[in-house]
């Protein structure tokens, strides 16, 4: 008797796994056999392979951690097939989107895979977009850049430093670059240097892996008024307990002339923050904590404004100016508090009164009759872009 033989394909995007769909159905002989898996067994997280932080695994149902497990037990040697356990076309879409969001080194993986069944018995199948023998060569070249990125670390015992530390690290050293391939994985940002949102998240979530610090990645959609909405992804990170939002990709502006600019805007936001310009989440982690934000750590956040703040804004520019950075970043908790700011330092030009007190106090040389500004109603932020002389 003839057996029948079903394919289903999934195909995963930077917003999210999308529906597998069943493409053909065929006859078929001499077929190996579906390896023996009790799936009535827990399914416990590998620790061997893969991501440190699996937390898209812990979603799946237990045939799904089963097939994952499966999965990830083969794939790095690149195999044509892979049996696993039996799972329906929902399922697959759901550990493909977990395999691809919990393990960044799996750079080699293509965007499709194939779920191939007869009887009983279940293959999977994937795309590579690389070819195998270069596997070997390019696992060391990220292994390598890993390795020296962790080497750089000031205090890797301090965890939030270290977030820091590798959220400069990608923006610093990717350019992006809208690229369906090596583009969307670690490799490409942190190797070739350039890459888009897939892979500035996958890379954050290597380095932030291999630092030691509980992270996930999350997907999307996110809008703005220059790009317009599109599926985005990013990362959350806990610390102390606490998760935030973390967007290394959004961090990364490029302005109208096409300059990339580092900021820290979306370096641990709240659910608040973040819903402003990113929607319809993978899992919404609920993120409420403010004490790990970027500004709030660097004493550049303000729930009010008065002119006794000017020595306090003029330490920051004295900070910030220190550490390298063009432009200083003011983020205030209000509208109240946002607009009297704005007003009073550009409308009454008391932004020259902080740079005064700035340059006083330091030994940097910038002017202090002149200066770039941005206001960012959405975020609630003014920012001042120093003048130097």
């Amino acid at each position: 008797m003839k057996k029948i033989i079903l394919y289903i394909l999934a195909a995963i995007s930077a917003a999210a796994a999308t529906a597998a769909v069943l493409l053909f159905v065929f006859s078929v002989k001499n077929i190996s056999q579906e390896p023996a898996i009790d799936v009535s067994v827990e399914a416990l997280e590998l620790s061997d392979y893969g991501g440190e932080y699996k937390f898209w695994f812990s979603q799946l149902s237990n045939e799904g951690k089963h097939a994952y497990n499966l999965i990830l037990e083969s794939i790095y040697s690149m195999p044509d097939e892979i049996a696993i356990n039996r799972i329906d076309s929902e399922e697959l879409d759901a550990v493909f989107y977990a395999l691809m969001s919990d393990n960044p080194d799996l750079f080699f993986v293509g965007r499709k895979c194939v779920l191939r069944a007869v009887g009983n018995d279940t293959w999977f199948s994937v795309d590579y977009i690389i070819e195998k023998n270069d596997y070997k060569r390019m696992k060391n070249e990220l292994d390598s850049v890993c390795r020296e990125v962790a080497a750089s670390f000031t205090n890797p015992a301090d965890q939030w430093q270290t977030e820091l530390e590798i959220h400069d690290y990608i923006i610093d050293n990717c350019t992006y670059v809208l690229d369906e391939n090596l583009g969307s994985t670690a490799y490409g940002v942190l190797v070739n240097g350039s890459g888009a949102c897939e892979g500035y998240s996958k890379a954050a979530k290597l380095l932030l892996d291999k630092a030691g610090i509980e992270n996930a990645i999350v997907s999307g959609y996110s809008e703005s008024e220059t790009s317009g909405r599109g599926p985005h992804m990013w990362n959350v990170v806990t610390l102390d307990g606490e998760k935030y939002y973390l967007d290394c990709t959004w961090d990364d502006p490029v302005d109208g002339s096409g300059e990339q600019s580092k900021t820290y805007i979306y370096f641990n936001v709240d659910s608040e923050t973040l819903l402003r310009t990113h929607s319809e989440l993978s899992y919404d982690f609920g993120c409420n904590a403010m004490q790990a934000n970027y500004f709030v750590k660097t004493g550049a956040y303000f729930e009010s404004y008065d002119r006794s703040l000017e020595q306090t804004l003029s330490d920051v520019v004295v900070s910030e100016m220190s550490k390298g950075n063009q432009t200083v970043y003011f983020r205030f908790g209000n509208e109240e508090a946002y607009d009297k700011a704005v007003k009073d330092l550009l409308k009454k030009e008391r932004i020259y009164t902080v740079l005064k007190l700035a340059k006083s106090g330091s030994e940097f040389s910038f002017s202090t009759k002149t200066t770039g500004y941005i206001t960012d109603d959405v975020h609630m932020i003014f920012a001042v872009i120093p003048k130097t002389e």
